[in-house]
């Protein structure tokens, strides 16, 4: 998303249904795509001969990254290569590579040090060739020394450039020097598109495994001269552009691997599902930089989406689930709230916000009581500097080669927005699982959120909840510290099996006195629900005849701790027209608080006009 001025007009490129959450912004436009068939050759009355077993294959080490050659086999029409980090590879007991148009490839997003093995064979109608000899080569570090570009990447070292406060970053440096990067670890980069081939990215690039929704294939890279499909390139860099290469930036987790869903070119529902759980027992991390339109109204997420999260939930990485990281929006300059947008509010996911370069909440930075963390971004409203990342290649990035950018357009320094914040985050979970591969995605929330530094420690919605935990409306838990995040996961001892406890329905049916600042309260007393530390709760409520969603102010408080959730807010949003019918409200606030005790619900209708009812509420307690 791109917040500019408080006019919704101008603020963002407009997307159909999804707006990107960058500063940049990006937008969807139709694309019509036309599918040309090849003629294979051969002769319908010439029988096919069986391909020979491809001969001199060579297999060249690179930095991340091994290439592979091999002789043309005469009458083939593809290849396939397969390969194994164990030798005798078999096409049963090994990884595939299909479809490998000439005998060249490069097999990227490996772990350098690791030796890899391979062989090849040659496909025509006739079938699949035996496999040829075997063959290995382990990545090795190439003979660069720096990143040109690293000195401008203030969220990773925040020295003072241009004006910023030393120490406002994530403080991953540490765990670098420690020796972890990412190594292992696989990110989807689920977005508008990713350059696979970007100079700065191609190394880390897991070869074969990313997607095109618009046609099947396995290469997300935006279409040729495409005025919006940038967006996911820039959030790729961030979390793992590679690093002492000689070449532009690097990411929060140089050496991970990724792969891109190119899914907002070709958004349904049924792709919104599909993108949270492709490839789930390999992705470790999904990030997700979009969302719905910040418009101040409220966006359900699809039910085959919930679906899907909850699939990733239970069965990514064999049973430890997928972590799903996620921008919390840049829609506070309309009002807007993160608690309004079904994917950012949902429990499965972390919701993440933005902070500038003074470490003080970026002026489009959405609050909401779902948040959980922040990352640095470029902060508008001071004139803080962006986020440098890659661009794509060539001139259809942000880098259009006028100042202030880079002269070297396959790289931005305008990046921004929570699209920004939310790759570091990803990038920082990365080097978490990488010390810890057994966490579940349960504990590393728990973790993120344990391990935050309280920011802008003056402002006044900081408070301690009934477990001792810092909270904020606008910070969630506060800023995401790699360091201490990644020495907590260490020696993290996994919590125990998740407990769930809904309250009954509760239909209270009372009239919301109109403009009026007290407004309607009821309790819900909880007893025996077996959770003594909470980790997430769900507030589900109805106000369904109120025809102006926009004038309720939504309250939940922990009487039994004092700690307030503040739900919704009045604001004036002539556009908002979803009701509140049975809306699903997060809050992260209670965190370790008990499940047990007096919880009340308070509505308020504070602008004049219009009427309507505190008709039911119920509560969905998570924790252990």
């Amino acid at each position: 998303m791109h917040p500019v001025s408080a006019t919704r007009v101008s603020r963002f490129d407009i997307r159909i249904a999804t707006i990107c959450r960058s500063v940049a912004g990006c937008a969807v436009v139709m694309l019509l795509t036309v599918n040309v068939g090849c003629h294979r050759g051969g002769s319908s009355s010439s029988p096919a001969v069986f391909p020979a077993s491809p001969a001199n294959v060579v297999a060249t080490p690179g930095d991340g990254q091994n290439r592979l050659t091999w002789d043309a086999v005469a009458g083939a029409t593809s290849y396939n290569l397969y390969w194994s980090t164990s030798p005798g590879v078999t096409r049963s007991s090994a990884q595939r590579i299909a479809d490998i148009a000439s005998p060249i490839m490069m097999h990227s997003g490996l772990v350098n040090g690791t030796i890899y093995y391979y062989v090849v064979t040659a496909l025509n109608a006739a079938g699949e060739s035996s496999e040829s000899t075997e063959v290995s080569a382990a990545p090795m570090d190439g003979p660069g020394t720096m990143d040109p570009l690293f000195g401008d990447e203030w969220h990773l070292l925040n020295t003072g450039q241009a004006g910023g406060i030393p120490g406002e970053d994530i403080n991953v440096i540490p765990v670098w020097n420690s020796g972890l990067r990412g190594e292992g670890i696989r990110i989807a980069v689920v977005d508008d598109g990713l350059d696979i081939a970007h100079e700065d990215l191609a190394a880390n690039i897991a070869t074969g495994l990313s997607h095109n929704y618009l046609d099947g294939g396995t290469d997300p890279t935006c279409p040729a001269l495409h005025p919006f499909c940038r967006h996911g390139t820039a959030v790729a860099g961030i979390i793992g552009a590679r690093d002492l290469n000689d070449l532009g930036v690097r990411g929060a987790a140089p050496r991970v691997n990724m792969v891109g869903y190119n899914l907002l070119q070709e958004q349904t529902v049924s792709n919104e599902a599909d993108a949270m759980i492709r490839g789930g027992p390999d992705v470790y991390v999904s990030n997700n930089s979009w969302g719905p339109p910040d418009d101040a109204d409220l966006h359900p997420a699809s039910l085959p989406w919930r679906d899907a999260v909850n699939t990733g939930l239970i069965q990514g990485r064999g049973g430890r689930g997928t972590i799903y990281v996620w921008a919390a929006g840049n829609g506070a300059l309309v009002n807007d709230n993160s608690n309004y947008d079904g994917y950012a509010n949902n429990r499965g996911v972390v919701a993440v916000c933005a902070v500038g370069d003074d470490g003080k909440r970026a002026v489009y930075s959405e609050a909401g009581a779902n948040l959980w963390v922040c990352a640095p971004s470029q902060e508008l409203a001071t004139g803080g500097h962006g986020i440098s990342s890659t661009d794509e290649t060539g001139a259809n990035g942000y880098n259009t080669g006028t100042l202030p950018d880079y002269a070297d357009i396959n790289y931005t320094k305008t990046f921004g927005g929570t699209s920004a914040a939310t790759p570091q985050v990803s990038g920082v979970v990365a080097l978490m699982l990488q010390a810890n591969p057994n966490l579940s995605w349960r504990d590393v929330r728990l973790i993120l959120a344990l391990t935050a530094r309280r920011n802008d420690v003056a402002d006044a919605d900081w408070s301690m909840n009934g477990a001792g935990a810092w909270i904020n409306h606008k910070y969630g838990f506060g800023v995401v510290n790699a360091q201490v995040a990644v020495a907590a996961a260490s020696s993290w001892t996994n919590v125990g099996p998740l407990r769930q406890y809904d309250t009954p329905l509760a239909s209270p049916q009372l009239a919301i006195p109109d403009n009026n600042s007290t407004g309607v309260s009821h309790t819900i007393n909880v007893s025996g629900s077996g959770i003594g530390s909470l980790e997430y709760i769900e507030v589900t409520f109805s106000a369904a005849d109120h025809p102006f969603p926009g004038d309720l102010e939504v309250v939940l408080t922990h009487v039994t701790t004092g700690t307030t959730s503040r739900l919704a807010e009045a604001r004036d949003c002539l556009s908002c027209t979803t009701r509140y019918n049975v809306w699903v409200f997060g809050s992260s606030r209670h965190l370790g608080e008990t499940a047990d005790g007096a919880w009340t619900l308070t509505v308020a209708d504070r602008v004049a006009a219009d009427t309507g009812t505190f008709q039911s509420w119920s509560l969905r307690f998570y924790g252990h």
